[in-house]
């Protein structure tokens, strides 16, 4: 799995995230950033003494990266040019240039540096690529803690309004292709930020009825991706339905080697990831790494 790290001086969740993800899987990793960035000078518009500018901001980008990807990542998962400085103003234009350069499989974000432990709150950048990335896009919660073990349960996560309409399961594919390629556990839980007695009878039967269908979807997967395991495929299906967002997800159990997938709406790039209004409130009370994928991806 290549994947490409979204450089953030103020924290380094996104590469401690990448790191957790080498625990259980072959792992090639980039950290790149724009001379947009706070931490680079600002380079002068004339040509005169740009690349001189240029050649310093990369050198001391070089040295920030190695001094972080020492501290958490093995060598051998280093990519070849492990840092990559782009000399542009728009870091959302070179994220996804440096990901199609690089053949990312993955991007992914830590989060906002004022945002509390244990939730996430996107960056300017980070926002507009939940809107625009063009392949998975994974998120790192402020100050998550994170499983020496690496991954250890797969969550695939159905954000539910209080007038449920049955989804399309997207992201589902990526969900069971992981756990069936680490041999774990898949939890479907529906989430709702309506307390459950707010609800009606004719609501639940809905949403248990769309639990139902994702199980079949995810023991088809299975059975396409890996056969070999679906004898031993754990999927399990919940709900969990509370007075806000926050309630609603605090009160499944989580563990520090767990990780959360969640579909997106179609785009109007078609193959992009496009969190919508109900996805984005959501994302920002996940206590784990979140993975949002595209509509219309193919799991690898």
């Amino acid at each position: 799995m290549r994947v490409l790290v979204g450089w953030d001086v103020a924290n380094t969740e996104a590469v401690e995230f990448a790191a957790w993800l080498g625990r259980s899987l072959p792992v090639t990793v980039q950290v790149m950033a724009s001379t947009q960035s706070t931490w680079s000078k600002s380079l002068p518009k004339a040509s005169k003494g740009r690349k001189k500018r240029m050649k310093e901001a990369q050198a001391t980008f070089d040295s920030r990266v190695e001094k972080a990807l020492k501290e958490h990542i093995p060598r051998p998962q280093w990519s070849k040019d492990v840092s990559r400085l782009v000399d542009s103003k728009d870091t959302v234009r070179s994220l996804h240039e440096t990901a199609k350069d690089f053949g990312a499989d993955l991007i992914l974000m830590g989060s906002h540096a004022k945002t509390p432990k244990g939730r996430f709150r996107p960056s300017s950048v980070a926002d507009e690529m939940m809107r625009s990335c063009p392949v998975p896009l994974g998120l790192a919660p402020r100050g998550v803690k994170l499983s020496k073990k690496g991954v250890t349960r797969v969550t695939y996560a159905i954000v539910v309004e209080d007038d449920p309409l049955e989804p399309d399961f997207s992201g589902l594919d990526y969900a069971t292709a992981l756990a069936c390629k680490l041999g774990l556990p898949l939890r479907i839980i529906a989430f709702s930020p309506t307390a459950y007695e707010k609800h009606t009878s004719a609501w639940n039967e809905e949403v248990l009825g769309m639990l139902d269908h994702a199980r079949d979807y995810a023991w088809a997967l299975a059975a396409e991706f890996a056969p070999e395991v679906c004898d031993t495929f754990d999927v399990t299906s919940a709900v969990s339905a509370a007075k806000s967002w926050k309630r609603s997800i605090d009160s499944v159990k989580w563990k520090k080697g767990d990780i959360m997938f969640l579909g997106t709406h179609p785009s109007p790039q078609f193959t992009s990831v496009f969190v919508g209004t109900l996805e984005g409130e959501f994302i920002r009370y996940a206590s784990v790494p979140v993975v949002v994928c595209p509509h219309s991806g193919t799991a690898q």
